[in-house]
């Protein structure tokens, strides 16, 4: 591979997710390759924690709606997701999981399994993916409204095998879901 040395670091926005300038100083392993220079930007997103939510009580996944940008500007209807947000600053994997449930579906976690890890974008975002099986409360509303973040969320009830068509799906999907959805079809319901 190569050594590579950061040279520079320039924040281009302090939005919702800043966004930084990095400028990085390759040396090629390869003698017949001179060293170079490149430039790339990187959405600072941090990690993020989610969960696929199962009720025992009602025997049903909770997935849920809320507006997301891509699906209005590529004017695409929306997809179902599982639950959960990013991670504060201090705060562990699972204290943000266990509050990310409560604030999007309203309902208290009973059970927490780690199923994935992964980085879905390395060459534009340094966010890490936190993936969880949930065992959650019955759910007591269908529509949710968290003033803070001012997501307005609507709650579906879904059985095993409607996440088996989501999983098997070839139109566009939330690949988050999807992947959730997967590692848990492999981990707990293997034949």
């Amino acid at each position: 591979m190569q050594i590579i040395k950061q040279l520079k670091k320039i924040q281009l926005s302090k939005s919702f997710f800043p966004f930084w300038k990095y400028q990085f100083l390759i040396k090629s392993r390869n003698k017949k390759i001179k060293p170079y220079k490149i430039f790339r930007e990187i959405l600072n997103v941090g990690d993020v924690v989610f969960a696929l939510c199962y009720s025992p009580e009602e025997k049903k996944f909770y997935l849920i709606k809320q507006f997301r940008p891509f699906y209005f500007v590529r004017n695409k209807n929306l997809k179902l997701e599982i639950v959960g947000g990013l991670v504060d600053k201090g705060e562990s994997l699972k204290k943000a999981i266990v509050r990310e449930i409560k604030e999007e579906i309203g309902v208290k976690t009973l059970k927490l399994q780690k199923l994935t890890t992964y980085c879905p974008v390395p060459g534009y975002s340094d966010e890490i993916v936190n993936v969880y099986y949930a065992e959650v409360e019955k759910i007591k509303n269908k529509d949710m409204y968290n003033k803070f973040e001012n997501e307005e969320i609507k709650i579906f009830k879904l059985t095993l095998k409607d996440l088996i068509k989501i999983n098997q799906s070839k139109t566009i999907q939330n690949v988050l879901t999807k992947i959730s959805i997967y590692e848990y079809l492999s981990k707990f319901k293997k034949n």
